[in-house]
């Protein structure tokens, strides 16, 4: 809820609110609505008040150091991608921006699992266990490739519904350079509304071939019980991400077969949803250092292993070992489920080895 004249409105209202915004002064109001909204929820954010001086300082004159452009290393060996991450003021707008485009954008089509609440990894990679032919696709410069003209008209379309004038206001807030910069937190909410035309025509592709699709913002995934993943299929594939204006990584399409390990977003999908192999040995492993060389030399190759080329937290920091350690468990639990026999045990080990760490 959000809190307007001492009154609380509920978020139809902040995004009905929003839809009326043509200029700076009607937006900063729908700004400090939302403001309202994430103090209650997040009582160590800054309460200074949106001014339209500051939307239009950002929007039309603060162009040039807006972000601060950076890369972190991806999952393949070699390959780095860049970040665009916005200065402190442009950030705490977007945070703004965020919660309005949220009230109002409460339907990402059904295909579409990533930065949907409710959705996961683990959401996306269901549809397709059990399923023989696999076929993973990366898009290339996806956040780049959705230009500033798609949000804008994304933006007049219903749910936001706003007039020109407040999109081309939004838009350049949420824009960088005529695109959407990956590192906005804007941006994969905005990538969601403007890709419903590409899921609804990736559906139909799908229903015709008598497959399954999901989208994962960039990661798109096709699987089938039969061999259909042949030339007029990725012809047509390729024909409408084009019309989209996108285009896959060629290099990163992948068709994973029932000899292999059938992977989806991380997730093994072979059978019943599940983890790599790896990743259960590397968490009994992490707990194994910390049972026999104790904290500080188990800390020790943690550091190293993200001084390696793991991304790192805010602040360059690296995170506390426990932390690491209860976030695999976690995220072992949700996807084998927490009733699971491994996850028990290994919850209880990393119980046990805190507290004898402690006393």
């Amino acid at each position: 809820m959000a809190v307007i004249s001492g009154e609380l409105i509920p978020a139809t209202e902040l995004a009905l609110l929003f839809s009326h915004v043509t200029d700076v002064q009607q937006l900063a109001f729908s700004l400090n609505v939302a403001l309202q909204q994430d103090l209650a929820e997040n009582s160590q954010h800054k309460p200074k008040r949106i001014t339209p001086r500051l939307l239009n300082y950002y929007a039309y004159h603060k162009k040039e150091t807006r972000y601060r452009t950076f890369q972190i290393p991806k999952r393949t060996r070699g390959e780095f991608r860049t970040i665009k991450a916005p200065d402190h003021g442009l950030l705490r707008l977007q945070r703004l921006l965020l919660r309005c485009l949220t009230a109002a954008f409460t339907t990402s089509h059904p295909a579409s699992h990533g930065f949907v609440p409710g959705r996961s990894v683990l959401t996306n990679a269901l549809p397709h266990a059990g399923h023989r032919f696999v076929l993973n696709l990366d898009l290339r410069d996806f956040f780049p490739s959705t230009s500033v003209g798609r949000v804008m008209a994304v933006l007049q379309l219903p749910p936001f519904s706003l007039a020109k004038e407040g999109a081309y206001l939004v838009a350049n807030l949420c824009c960088d350079q005529g695109s959407l910069p990956q590192g906005a937190s804007t941006s994969p909410l905005l990538t969601n509304a403007v890709c419903q035309r590409l899921d609804r025509r990736l559906q139909q592709l799908a229903t015709r071939h008598r497959c399954t699709y999901t989208r994962y913002a960039d990661d798109l995934t096709f699987s089938c019980n039969r061999p259909v993943f042949r030339a007029a299929f990725h012809q047509e594939l390729n024909a409408t991400l084009a019309a989209e204006g996108y285009q896959q990584n060629e290099q990163k399409q992948r068709l994973q077969t029932p000899e292999t390990r059938q992977e989806v977003t991380g997730i093994v999908v072979n059978d019943r949803p599940n983890v790599p192999r790896e990743y259960v040995r590397q968490i009994r492993a992490m707990l194994h250092n910390w049972e026999t060389k104790g904290y500080e030399a188990a800390s020790g190759t943690l550091r190293q292993y993200y001084g390696e080329g793991k991304a790192r937290t805010k602040k360059n920091k690296v995170p506390m070992l426990e932390r690491v350690l209860a976030g695999k468990i976690a995220y072992l639990g949700m996807v084998r489920g927490k009733e699971d026999a491994t996850v028990i045990l290994l919850s209880k080990k990393l119980e046990n080895i805190s507290e004898k760490a402690t006393k």
